[in-house]
């Protein structure tokens, strides 16, 4: 019970930070858009006087006061360790048998209990996955398919896992070559 309770808490919080997220966007625009009606309102008021001197004074103070430094964006401490969110999205797609887009495999991971956070939680995950594609349990995306185990080959998405598995010759071939190259009977073209 206290593990479906752990789960409600972890989506609340990615619902929660998503939705602040999109209303400070929304925060900054209606600012900028009160900023620019003063801004019009001073210039109206400054051309209807004739004081347009005072007026380019006052919008250089105005540009120094507005102008504001981003604060560093944060860290997340509290993620799953990225070697462990392989290995479950790897268990995940082995699982269900087919391709898995980035949405999917996010809330099937955090469903399962793993911690993915950031000001973009699905590019997070997608780092670690990317990260990790080499490990005995890597996943790759493949275009137009979604993510699947690197270790295994995926043939409509023209994958064969031999090929991403090994630098340069899979040791199989490279034996047959060794043969061939060997045989004087059938020289090696060079």
């Amino acid at each position: 019970m206290s593990d479906r309770a752990l789960q409600n808490a972890k989506a609340l919080k990615i619902q929660a930070t998503d939705e602040l997220s999109r209303l400070e966007a929304q925060a900054r625009l209606w600012q900028d858009r009160l900023r620019m009606a003063d801004q019009f309102i001073d210039q109206w008021n400054a051309f209807a006087t004739g004081d347009v001197e005072n007026l380019v004074d006052q919008s250089t103070r105005e540009e120094n006061k507005t102008a504001t430094v981003e604060p560093a964006r944060k860290r997340p401490v509290g993620n799953s360790r990225k070697d462990d969110v392989a290995a479950g999205a790897y268990d995940i797609i082995k699982a269900l048998g087919y391709p898995v887009s980035r949405s999917e495999l996010f809330r099937l991971l955090i469903k399962q209990g793993f911690t993915i956070e950031g000001t973009d939680p699905e590019g997070v995950m997608n780092t670690m996955l990317w990260r990790t594609r080499d490990l005995p349990k890597g996943v790759i995306h493949l275009r137009g398919h979604g993510y699947w185990p690197a270790d295994t080959d995926y043939l409509p998405g023209d994958y064969l896992a031999i090929v991403g598995q090994y630098d340069g010759v899979p040791p199989e071939i490279e034996a047959v070559l060794d043969h061939y190259e060997q045989d004087d009977e059938h020289p090696h073209p060079s």
